[in-house]
């Protein structure tokens, strides 16, 4: 009971973390989004509130989990390929939060620059420090989760997340690939998931672990960025929703022993959350 207990605290420990960290860094990348070149140019959409680009959204995602699982099947001996892609992935989304980081008392060229540099020699210090792994990955999801929540206004991104949800659910009990790769992810320990650990209960046992994809804590990350838009008290409801959700859900999978898709339940929390803070006037 007291491993359960440790391991949930700590998922929602860093759950939570890259949760606060997106909605801290949004809100810098909001306030000079017209100000640095640098920051506008990381919008991927020219019209925010057009419905459609949720489905392009998600032809993205299916396209990028159709290259992953040909990497996975076919290039299971290049482990450069691999890092490589985790190399690119860290140095590209944590520059946001260290420039967002570094704004607070830096201007704006200055903050630019040196975040890039300080995100290139992060991603670099993972490759040689495995124990990085989470430090990495939460800071990868907070970069990520702003860049998609500054490209979408708060309908389409609804939209997205529900089909987001749909091919979560799909993908780990239809085609079953989500699981593929998520055994692939964890074998090679890489940032694309975060690790909680506990010391086995009885000595000789294997350590107990649960692990959550990167996907799991960005979906959150977008919607309380794109919240800020409303009122921060949004974003605040959204992040309660999605916290409540995923400790409802990993004692679930805990107690049940099995693989369980967390999106569903993180993102019907957050829009139930969102919208009782509409419902009550908060915002």
């Amino acid at each position: 009971m007291m491993s359960m207990s440790r391991l949930l605290l700590s998922m929602l420990s860093f759950f939570a973390i890259a949760q606060v960290l997106g909605i801290f860094t949004g809100a810098v990348i909001l306030r000079d989004f017209t100000e640095n070149p640098y920051v506008s140019s990381l919008v991927v959409t020219t019209d925010s509130d057009e419905p459609l680009n949720a489905f392009l959204f998600i032809g993205y995602i299916l396209a990028g989990a159709a290259v992953m699982i040909l990497m996975i099947r076919k290039l299971k001996f290049m482990p450069i390929v691999f890092m490589v892609m985790e190399f690119v992935l860290i140095s590209t989304s944590s520059s946001i939060v260290f420039y967002a980081i570094l704004r607070s008392f830096m201007g704006l060229e200055e903050s630019t620059l040196a975040g890039i540099v300080l995100a290139l020699i992060f991603a670099g210090m993972k490759t040689r420090l495995p124990q990085l792994k989470n430090a990495a990955a939460i800071m990868a999801t907070a970069g990520v989760g702003v860049i998609f929540g500054i490209s979408l206004g708060l309908i389409p991104l609804i939209l997205f997340l529900i089909l987001l949800s749909v091919y979560d659910f799909l993908s780990v009990f239809a085609t079953k690939h989500m699981v593929e790769m998520a055994n692939f992810i964890v074998k090679k320990d890489l940032a694309f998931t975060v690790t909680a650990r506990a010391p086995p209960p009885r000595p000789g046992e294997k350590e107990q672990r649960i692990d959550l994809g990167t996907g799991d804590m960005i979906a959150p990350i977008m919607l309380e960025v794109s919240a800020l838009a409303i009122s921060p008290l949004a974003s605040i409801f959204v992040f309660v929703g999605a916290v409540l959700s995923l400790g409802l859900f990993l004692t679930l999978v805990w107690k049940k022993k099995m693989v369980l898709p967390a999106l569903p339940p993180i993102v019907l929390g957050m829009i139930a959350f969102l919208l009782l803070g509409f419902l009550i006037g908060a915002y």
